[in-house]
């Protein structure tokens, strides 16, 4: 049987065909919170066809009329989507700019965390979570730079490693390999699916020194760190300089320590319920 599945991501519409039920599954776990009706008349940015292996363990995946490529598991199938799905997002929306960060909410205002991987933005999304906020992503911000406003992209919530006491797996969880995908529905409060006002950029760190969890930097020092997380810094004008500039200025920017995740996630209601103090140049 051929399932059918439109997604809408960043007002553009992407069709994923499943050929069989549990590659369908995997679509469902990977990418619900981002289901429409596939009747939907908006015009289609990209095809997908998932299916089985046609002999062996594994599965194959197409886009558009390409020929298919052959996946190990579920994990490398999930991978690749998500990745041919980011790819495409960034050629059909090239006036959005792309961080690779996670976004939470809070009464509809969206902070963006953005770090290198390995910082444990995934896990410290998590802790969010838990802590009462809604989930948007966690790893791609699309921002919509006129607005200042961040687009959600919330596919399931990946974890290489179980978070640590007192936060814990929810029901749902998918392993696959070494990865755990937390699928947006198995997530407390639930995913976001309107673009929401940015109320500030973190950039997440471990192992500071220092003894606050966080701190206001400078707009020098966050335009660096938007440049080094950005993903289509080439598509804006000055190779995205000009616009991690302006969203410097426009939005307040903090480091956030992340190696105690209740002060973090403590630290980041602060910094949305806080008056934001001036920074310098």
């Amino acid at each position: 049987m051929l399932h059918h599945f439109a997604l809408r991501i960043c007002d553009r519409h992407f069709l994923i065909e499943s050929e069989d039920d549990e590659s369908a599954s995997l679509v469902r776990a990977g990418f619900g919170a981002m289901l429409v009706d596939p009747s939907s008349s908006s015009p289609l940015a990209r095809r997908y066809h998932v299916g089985r292996a046609p002999s062996g363990p594994g599965f194959r995946l197409a886009t558009n009329d390409d020929e298919p490529v052959q996946l190990e598991d579920a994990g490398d199938l999930l991978f690749h989507l998500d990745k041919d799905l980011t790819i495409a997002l960034q050629l059909q929306r090239a006036d959005l700019f792309f961080l690779h960060a996670a976004a939470v909410a809070l009464d509809d205002r969206a902070v963006v965390l953005s770090a290198p991987s390995g910082t444990g933005k995934s896990t410290l999304t998590l802790a969010l979570l838990e802590d009462g906020f809604d989930y948007l992503s966690d790893e791609l911000a699309p921002i919509d730079v006129q607005r200042l406003a961040v687009h959600p992209f919330p596919h399931a919530l990946c974890l290489k490693s179980p978070p640590p006491a007192p936060y814990c797996l929810p029901k749902g969880a998918l392993r696959t390999g070494e990865r755990y995908h937390l699928p947006a529905d198995s997530l407390r409060g639930g995913a976001r699916t309107q673009s929401l006002p940015v109320a500030a950029f973190i950039f997440v760190r471990r192992g500071s020194r220092t003894t606050a969890a966080y701190r206001p930097i400078t707009r020098g020092a966050a335009s660096a760190h938007l440049m080094s997380n950005a993903l289509n810094s080439l598509s804006h004008p000055a190779a995205g300089l000009d616009v991690a500039a302006l969203l410097s200025q426009t939005a307040p920017c903090f480091e956030l320590d992340s190696d105690d995740l209740g002060a973090a996630c403590h630290a980041v209601r602060d910094i949305l319920q806080r008056d934001v103090p001036s920074r310098g140049n």
